[in-house]
């Protein structure tokens, strides 16, 4: 599965926090992972109900197009570490698809039609979820914490070409990071990014991997601005 760490670093300007964290981090390097108790007591301090927008984007060119967005969306964080997007909307992943100009070949016009099928969908995922944690202590800021995020695949069924196909919607697990942040404990910011790495096609394996000549990733930044 291909790398997304160009791209990240191309929309970077997109997800900024909203702190300096440099000033905050320890100086030696000496970074810990927290125990067990200390997890806890962070994620417990994190939960809660957040939301405002989530935002999609791809690369085009070496360029970033928005090209979607949620408003007055919400998710929910809770102390054993996983966040939930209710009712998400698969729609909004249809611009994954990408069919080249001029290409009438068999393979386009079949991944055309499962385009087609999840822009229409009315499909919803009950339950969106990702796991999120505080790697070490280097995640630590003077009102908050920097955390990684992991999302689970996301399985839909869409009927196209006569047909009904399960797709899978991959997403990226190198720890994309998010950021929680309050300086008096009831002003709080919970954001966080995720990318679309890969869909598969019947058969959750590497080899149904759409290829690139017909993918590109989708960045979705949840944020509370």
């Amino acid at each position: 599965m291909k790398t997304t760490k160009s791209f990240i670093l191309s929309v970077v300007a997109l997800f900024v926090a909203t702190f300096a964290l440099s000033s905050c981090l320890n100086d030696d390097n000496d970074y810990k992972v927290p125990t067990k108790e200390e997890q806890a007591s962070y994620q417990k301090l994190m939960a809660g109900t957040y939301g405002s927008v989530v935002r999609f984007y791809y690369q085009n060119y070496n360029k970033v197009v928005k090209y979607d967005s949620i408003k007055h969306y919400s998710w929910n964080v809770t102390a054993d570490s996983t966040i939930t997007m209710r009712d998400f909307p698969v729609c909004k992943l249809d611009s994954a698809i990408f069919i080249p100009k001029n290409d009438n070949s068999n393979r386009a016009q079949e991944l055309a039609a499962l385009r087609t099928a999840i822009h229409e969908s009315q499909n919803t995922v009950e339950k969106f979820t990702s796991k999120y944690f505080v790697p070490n202590t280097s995640y630590q800021h003077q009102y908050g914490y920097k955390f990684a995020v992991y999302p689970k695949t996301i399985k839909q069924s869409f009927v196209y070409n006569g047909k009904a196909h399960d797709v899978y919607f991959i997403f990226d697990l190198a720890g994309y990071i998010g950021t929680y942040a309050s300086s008096n404990f009831v002003d709080k910011i919970f954001e966080y990014n995720m990318v679309l790495s890969g869909i598969c096609v019947d058969e959750y394996k590497e080899s149904n991997l759409i290829s690139d000549i017909y993918f590109r990733q989708v960045l979705m930044t949840c944020t509370t601005k």
